[in-house]
């Protein structure tokens, strides 16, 4: 279906979206508006799949999404950004428009890479693949590319977006146990993370990431 390629073109566009924001309420935003494309497009795939197969468990994903990855996530990020001491520091290490070519690069480089799999040019859930796959390492390279512990944050859920869209685009909806799983490892991360978010801000009174190399002997 044609309004699948444009769902995951458009989640791969928030992905651009989020290594061209410099600030980190911006990057949480970002996330919002990418994880909320991804349950509009599991919840279509949950309408498809009641209608053919009289399945709801993709429906009840997509409603997770909306509760975990669309509210109670990112309140979680901005209450801990909200707590923890703000200074301007520069988070990126790397001028925003080189980010943008890096970005544009891993997308050719994943398109190139997965052409030599059979019938990637002949059915359209290979570009969704191919997005997909685009969007995980952008979020790998937004991990390495930011110095605040938000960022660092902020790049493991898009990786962990990009799985999940691949997966889903890959299969037509995973197994219901699998999803459980992931979303509960999920949010187990996130809460570890902000911990650590808090007890870097409160030994070196910034969140970049950059001063825990006062910890080497």
């Amino acid at each position: 279906m044609y309004c699948f390629d444009i769902l995951s073109l458009l989640i791969l566009l928030s992905s651009f979206a989020l290594m061209a924001n410099k600030k980190s309420k911006s990057y949480i935003k970002s996330f919002r508006i990418q994880s909320l494309l991804i349950a509009i497009a599991a919840g279509m795939m949950g309408i498809k799949t009641i209608i053919e197969e009289g399945r709801f468990d993709v429906m009840v994903v997509c409603l997770l999404i909306i509760i975990l990855k669309v509210i109670y996530i990112p309140n979680i990020l901005n209450k801990t950004y909200t707590k923890a001491k703000y200074q301007v520091e520069k988070d990126f290490i790397l001028n925003i428009p080189i980010l943008i070519l890096v970005c544009c690069g891993l997308v050719v480089f994943s398109y190139f890479s997965l052409s030599t799999i059979d019938g990637i040019n002949d059915g359209m859930i290979n570009v969704q693949v191919v997005n997909s796959i685009s969007v995980i390492l952008i979020g790998l390279f937004f991990m390495i590319s930011r110095r605040k512990a938000i960022g660092q944050i902020i790049g493991l859920l898009v990786i962990e977006n990009g799985l999940f869209v691949t997966a889903m685009f890959s299969t037509q909806g995973m197994p219901f146990i699998v999803d459980i799983g992931i979303f509960v490892d999920m949010l187990t991360a996130v809460m570890i993370l902000g911990i650590m978010v808090f007890k870097i801000n409160e030994e070196f009174e910034s969140i970049n990431i950059d001063k825990l190399n006062k910890l080497k002997g």
